[in-house]
């Protein structure tokens, strides 16, 4: 037997080898980069919902701006009809902008079944609330909410429990 044949195809095996090694490493590597997009991406999006959070709440802490607030949406006036009423609409929509959050990261498969069931059952006893349901529906009308997650709330403001988007999206 040749040692040249056996080195040769030797030499093949451990190149074909090596490149089924380096395509595994590289679809790993390539797996951790979209985790770590996704995650910068959540974390951003957070960020910017925290950021929206305080400047809806500074409208109440500054009774100038909430004045002025009013006088440019007279129809604002009543649902508003004092501060206390404005912070609690801020809590509702907070809660619902959230719970949008929470939507979009369970239907694609990053919320667990322990946090996903936690926040429903938090929120359902909140969508019984008038306010809730005042504050749901003017940001359906005002497009401030994705069309796809009101489709899928629009049950619990009549007592139903929605279904999971993780499941409905399967």
């Amino acid at each position: 037997m040749d040692l040249g044949v056996v080195f040769g195809a030797t030499g093949m095996a451990v190149g074909m080898l090596s490149l089924v090694y380096a395509r595994t490493q590289a679809l790993h590597a390539r797996r951790q980069a979209d985790a770590a997009h996704l995650a910068t991406t959540i974390e951003v999006q957070q960020a910017m919902a925290d950021r929206m959070y305080r400047a809806r709440t500074s409208i109440t802490s500054n009774p100038g701006v909430m004045a002025l607030y009013l006088e440019a949406n007279p129809e604002m006036r009543e649902l508003y009809p004092d501060v206390a009423s404005v912070e609690t609409t801020i809590a509702v929509r907070n809660l619902i902008d959230t719970l949008q959050d929470m939507y979009f990261l369970r239907k694609a498969g990053i919320v667990g079944d322990h946090f996903w069931r936690n926040w429903m059952a938090s929120f359902l006893p909140i969508a019984r609330m008038p306010i809730a349901r005042a504050v749901f529906d003017n940001a359906v009308k005002r497009s401030a909410i994705d069309p796809e997650f009101a489709t899928f709330l629009h049950p619990a403001f009549e007592s139903q429990t929605p279904g999971d988007p993780k499941v409905m999206s399967s």
